[in-house]
């Protein structure tokens, strides 16, 4: 199967399968994003895999937020895969939040955070999950040491 690539600007990127879409964004510099429509296959989710183990490598603990909404299916590889990476990767993760509709993709997420001892954040609401991502961006945007704030001496 062939795995498009599309840049996304500097902070994110698409890859694309006949079969489904993934695209991974960095908002903020320990906030992933991940926007995946259509069926997952091995292939498309290798590239997320990657942008995370190369942010943890970096020492980030990383918050994920993944909109599984539009998601219509997985090969049964693919939720093995996860599983068996956020379970050798259980503490290098902050948080994961993921949103899903009933479904196939909402099955698999049931399935996976019981073996990972119930440490995804699951949604259905859309508002919820996006009003989650936004308040994780706000802190990031407002946060800084109490001298950052102060204004500047002429």
């Amino acid at each position: 199967m062939d795995l498009a690539h599309t840049r996304l600007g500097a902070r994110g990127d698409r890859w694309a399968t006949s079969r489904g879409v993934l695209e991974v964004r960095t908002p903020a510099v320990d906030v992933v994003t991940r926007r995946f429509e259509g069926h997952a296959t091995p292939e498309l989710i290798e590239p997320a895999i990657r942008h995370l183990e190369t942010l943890i490598a970096s020492g980030l603990q990383p918050i994920l937020f993944n909109d599984f909404e539009l998601g219509t299916g997985y090969d049964s590889e693919v939720r093995a895969k996860l599983t068996a990476w956020h379970l050798r990767h259980a503490g290098s993760v902050k948080e994961i939040h993921i949103l899903v509709r009933p479904g196939l993709v909402a099955m698999g997420v049931t399935v996976a955070n019981l073996a990972t001892g119930g440490r995804f954040l699951v949604y259905t609401d859309r508002s919820k999950f996006e009003w989650t991502l936004a308040n994780a961006l706000t802190t990031r945007i407002t946060a800084g040491s109490p001298a950052s704030l102060r204004a500047p001496s002429y």
